[in-house]
């Protein structure tokens, strides 16, 4: 008897807990199952603070691998205006571009480097290949207005040819005058860009006169060597529908130190240079400021017809320093290894006074053709009297360009493009029974490129 009480009690026992073990096993389990999405919560939160970091960060870029023939027996240059390479006809890398952007909104990053096996792009500027840093800058927008920027690092000069992209650009390189006056593009400095609304845009930059790196000014060899001052106001102007222009004007203005007591007049001869008739040798030219000031015009007019055209042009004009002639100074005396002193050095420098211009027509052919031709023109000095120059060096050069573009294939464009250069000739000049002329035949320079580019 008593044993069936003590049965019935314990299973009385048993089934009360029964509830409570639930409970509990309950309890734990919703714990868990919390404890797991809360987990997840987490994870999907820095995912997103991860996502919303990516977002701000873009990979851009281009490739252009072509091959170019030359007519020129002596070979291809660097550009149709400049012979320093020597191959008539070529494979190459021209740009290989990768360009890293940090967009925080009012703040950028920029970093572009170009990897290619350009003669000109390299750093030393020497026949050396493999990569050059071209963009590398800060970016800050005014956070009251949004209509002021500034800028700071290497970045491209304010003047239309230089930020019109190589991957957009119609041919294949920069007029010949951009490519004298502003070498690789860019240059070490700081700048404001005013633009409000739709107004206008004002640039206003300061650069390093001496920047021996990715960009080649000349180095006078002197310790305070000046910096430069670039401006250029553009204005965008709607004339009817489906037509707008766009104009602008830019200066350079800045000096460079000359390290000689003689300096050459844009008129005179560069055999001036060893001979001392015509030369200014006063001994207060060592350290004097000689002027490297330009001005430039530019337009560009866009017509929606039959697919779309446009007509773009630039004009230069001012005067520059012959950067051969600004060579470094003589050592004149060192204390342990230390340059002490700069003695002047033996070579004059030269003064040009120079124009130069390209207009360029551009027409679409439905969505996948386009079609460009140009005119372009340098005349490196306009004062001298072109039956006294005496290198080649000074005789202005017309080029004729024209091309076709084609983008049928997704993210690329082909283009085939022939430039014909045609350089001033003198008259023939015979002195004691010699002929003097420094060129008589225009060269066979007419140069062939087929273009490949990929742009991501």
């Amino acid at each position: 008897m008593y044993f069936k009480q003590f049965l019935l009690i314990l299973a009385i026992m048993i089934v009360g807990c029964l509830p409570s073990m639930a409970q509990e096993e309950t309890k734990t389990s919703t714990e868990e199952l919390k404890g797991k999405l809360d987990g997840i919560d987490e994870n999907v939160t820095t995912l997103m603070t991860d996502v919303e970091g990516l977002k701000k960060l873009k990979i851009s870029g281009y490739f252009q691998a072509q091959y170019e023939k030359s007519e020129l027996m002596k070979g291809i240059a660097t550009s149709p205006y400049d012979n320093t390479d020597f191959a008539q006809s070529r494979f190459r890398i021209r740009r290989g571009r990768v360009k890293i952007t940090y967009d925080a909104g009012l703040t950028q990053f920029v970093f572009q480097g170009d990897f290619s096996n350009n003669t000109s792009t390299a750093n030393t500027g020497n026949n050396s290949y493999g990569f050059a840093l071209k963009d590398f800058y800060l970016n800050i927008t005014d956070p009251w207005t949004k209509m002021v920027d500034f800028t700071i690092g290497q970045f491209n000069r304010p003047v239309y040819e230089v930020e019109y992209s190589s991957s957009q650009r119609e041919a294949p390189e920069r007029s010949a005058t951009c490519l004298k006056l502003y070498p690789n593009e860019r240059d070490l400095g700081a700048m404001f860009s005013i633009h409000p609304e739709d107004w206008f845009k004002l640039q206003l930059a300061v650069f390093n006169n001496s920047f021996l790196s990715s960009v080649g000014e000349p180095n006078p060899a002197f310790r305070d060597d000046n910096v430069y001052y670039m401006a250029r106001l553009t204005k965008q102007i709607p004339l009817m529908e489906g037509l707008d222009l766009d104009l602008g004007v830019h200066t350079r203005m800045g000096q460079i130190r000359s390290n000689s007591r003689m300096i050459l007049a844009s008129d005179v001869p560069m055999t001036a240079r060893t001979v001392a008739k015509g030369v200014d040798s006063a001994s207060t030219n060592y350290g004097l400021n000689v002027s490297k000031n330009w001005f430039g015009f530019e337009m560009q007019l866009y017509w929606d017809f039959l697919g779309g055209m446009k007509l773009l042009g630039e004009y230069w004009t001012g005067s520059t320093v012959d950067q051969l002639a600004l060579g470094a100074g003589l050592i004149a005396n060192k204390t342990n290894g230390k340059v002490d002193s700069l003695a002047p050095s033996t070579t004059p420098v030269r003064k040009r006074d120079f124009a130069g211009f390209y207009v360029m027509l551009v027409k679409n052919l439905g969505t996948e053709w386009q079609l460009a031709a140009r005119l372009d023109q340098y005349n490196p000095n306009t004062k001298i009297d072109i039956a006294k120059v005496d290198n080649a060096a000074d005789l202005a050069i017309t080029t004729i360009g024209f091309g076709i573009h084609n983008y049928t294939f997704q993210n690329i464009r082909i283009t085939l493009w022939y430039d014909m250069p045609k350089t001033k000739l003198q008259p023939s000049n015979i002195v004691g029974g010699k002929e003097t002329s420094v060129m008589l035949v225009d060269p066979k320079d007419n140069l062939l490129t087929l273009r490949f580019q990929y742009k991501f």
